[in-house]
């Protein structure tokens, strides 16, 4: 029905056209057989074609049947596509290839419930890990895993301007997903470790602690801070760490639950 009542509107522009004059086609000659001399030929007797009377207007209404076919099924065809789709997505979810991806079947493809419960297992996981364990491309994974986030079975977080993805059940708060995206990274862990077990500990002794450079620990060392993992506090010319007073609780609750990453 809806496709028979575009078909009919797609053809009022022709009616209307029609009566009124409409729009005017303007018939083109054959090519001049030296074409490429024709631009730049002064008007004379010897350019034929330039010489031939000027073309004479077709109303659109008279243009052969199968060309206004053809002009009116080009208008509609998009705007049948739109609403097919449409109707496909929310009026008739059975149409093959058509389904809307919701969260009771975004599991259905195992592709997607493989890569879901890779996540489950290894929270704050990147896409190299993620690569890595499915076997899957890149390409595949991004795609995959932008429907997980659509449908909100997945959230995705950054750190170190990395994408970090954990599954969307609650299970983790703001606070626990940025703990564990460090501890995802060896070095933040032994420094978060270090600084755990050493509170007030300095730079210098981060560094032969963990047996990393200064620079190094610095550099690590940045992102902890800004995450407010770690708080400074300076003594004299020596700088203190330590965990902040939250992420001292996430770590210890953590480590309670053996949620912390290995």
């Amino acid at each position: 029905m809806v496709l028979i009542l575009l078909l009919v509107g797609a053809q009022i522009p022709l009616v209307i056209a029609s009566e009124t004059g409409g729009y005017i086609v303007q018939p083109a000659y054959d090519l001049y057989p030296e074409y490429s001399d024709l631009y730049f030929t002064p008007r004379s007797s010897e350019t034929i074609l330039l010489n031939e009377p000027d073309p004479s207007p077709i109303p659109f209404s008279d243009l052969p049947l199968w060309i206004l076919v053809i002009l009116g099924i080009g208008t509609v065809i998009p705007g049948i596509i739109y609403v097919g789709k449409h109707l496909s997505l929310n009026v008739i979810p059975f149409v093959g290839g058509f389904s809307r991806l919701t969260r009771k079947n975004i599991l259905e493809s195992s592709s997607r419930e493989m890569i879901y419960r890779c996540i489950q297992k290894n929270p704050g996981v990147q896409l190299a890990d993620l690569n890595r364990q499915t076997g899957f491309t890149y390409k595949n994974l991004l795609y995959h895993l932008n429907h997980l986030v659509k449908t909100g079975m997945i959230i995705s977080d950054t750190c170190k301007k990395t994408a970090r993805y954990f599954e969307n059940s609650g299970k983790y708060s703001p606070d626990e997903r940025i703990m564990i995206m460090h501890l995802n990274h060896q070095k933040d862990k032994k420094i978060i470790e270090t600084v755990f077990h050493h509170p007030g500990i300095s730079r210098h002794e981060i560094s032969r602690l963990v047996g990393i450079t200064g620079p190094t620990v610095s550099w690590h060392m940045r992102y902890l801070l800004n995450d407010k993992i770690i708080v400074q506090k300076k003594e004299g010319a020596i700088v203190r760490h330590q965990l902040s007073d939250t992420m001292l609780k996430v770590y210890t609750t953590l480590s309670d639950d053996c949620s912390m990453p290995t």
